[in-house]
């Protein structure tokens, strides 16, 4: 079985699973992206305040930095690094800035950033807090941060959906704003998530470059035309009729098959300091020397099993040590769509190359 890479959905939604609470109320708005949620918010804060310069982690994704660069606000990096016991923040705490812009990384409860948040609240700085990668933890983000954001898309089986939450009784979220459905993206991004959905259940002959250029054809679309979009109805009714417990526990069991194997071997670097009750992976990183990661995703690719580094490197990363942490990661997929079998089937693969 072909394991990771984009989601797939069926021609019909299935019934009657448990609905749950997405985090809908007065003060969040369900957007088309992550990245459109950061651009709205930059859009509020605007209204309210000059904002002239972010203080932002240097391990990103560059659509994170898009909406930033747009409105030409300058960007100062901290730089985030790793050791077994979690991610590492080179966080200068006199740093003067507008806006620091906090991130959670992978789930881990252990990397939280609640001194930083609170460091930058006392000096007056505004809070943007990132935890697409916590959503699923038990502790997802800190309530003192002015903007929540996340991009829910990586998460679940849908088509678009990213979300904004404001924590701040200083800024008001219009909930009546102009927004409609990017159509464009949403009718060629649901074709390819169905095809790939026929392609791996094998019910009709699918070629795989087809939808993978569909694929490739909605980020190009996302990259150029994502402001003051809302998610489409499909991956909304999707995310309303979720059995979010069940998604919760199969990550959890397949993150603890991995870590049976890498507590076992002693050449790969990852995280050890994980809460295996609180915490709810994204994926479970681990780190390598660039060329041996890059061997073992090569290796992996030929057996069918598509393990991404999290993010390529952003045109404004260009100190070295900055890019450490983005030449030696491996994210190893722990997702619901999987059984804890095909984990430990895949882990073998790993196990082969390594030893």
């Amino acid at each position: 079985m072909e394991i990771g890479s984009e989601f797939w959905i069926e021609d019909k939604n299935e019934k009657g699973l448990k609905e749950y609470e997405i985090g809908e109320n007065k003060n969040s708005i369900f957007f088309m992206s992550g990245r459109t949620a950061i651009d709205y918010a930059l859009e509020v804060i605007i209204k309210e305040k000059k904002i002239e310069n972010v203080y932002f982690p240097s391990y990103c994704c560059q659509s994170m930095l898009d909406p930033f660069i747009s409105r030409n606000i300058e960007v100062y990096f901290y730089n985030v690094s790793f050791n077994e016991e979690g991610f590492v923040y080179d966080i200068d705490c006199n740093k003067k800035c507008d806006l620091f812009f906090a991130m959670n990384y992978f789930g881990y409860s252990c990397n939280n950033m609640d001194y930083y948040i609170d460091n930058f609240k006392n000096k007056n700085s505004i809070v943007i807090e990132d935890c697409t990668h916590s959503w699923l933890s038990k502790r997802k983000y800190n309530t003192k941060s002015d903007f929540i954001v996340a991009s829910l898309r990586k998460w679940f089986p849908i088509i678009s959906g990213g979300v904004l939450i404001n924590c701040s009784k200083e800024f008001k979220l219009d909930k009546n704003i102009n927004i409609k459905e990017n159509d464009k993206y949403t009718n060629l991004k649901k074709k390819a998530m169905i095809e790939k959905g026929k392609y791996i259940k094998r019910t009709d002959k699918i070629e795989k470059k087809d939808f993978l250029q569909k694929f490739h054809k909605t980020e190009e679309i996302l990259d150029c035309d994502y402001k003051k979009y809302k998610i489409d109805n499909i991956s909304y009714n999707i995310l309303r009729n979720m059995n979010l417990e069940e998604i919760i526990n199969k990550r959890k069991n397949n993150t603890k098959e991995i870590y049976k194997f890498l507590e076992k071997q002693k050449k790969i670097k990852y995280i050890k300091n994980i809460d295996m009750e609180d915490d709810c992976l994204l994926f479970v990183p681990i780190f390598l020397p660039q060329n041996d990661r890059n061997k073992l995703k090569d290796y992996l690719i030929k057996n069918d099993v598509y393990c991404p580094n999290h993010w390529p490197i952003p045109n404004m990363i260009f100190e070295e040590k900055n890019k450490e942490i983005y030449n030696m990661e491996l994210s190893l997929i722990c997702d619901q769509r999987y059984e804890a079998e095909n984990i430990k089937n895949y882990i073998n693969i790993i196990n082969n190359i390594i030893y």
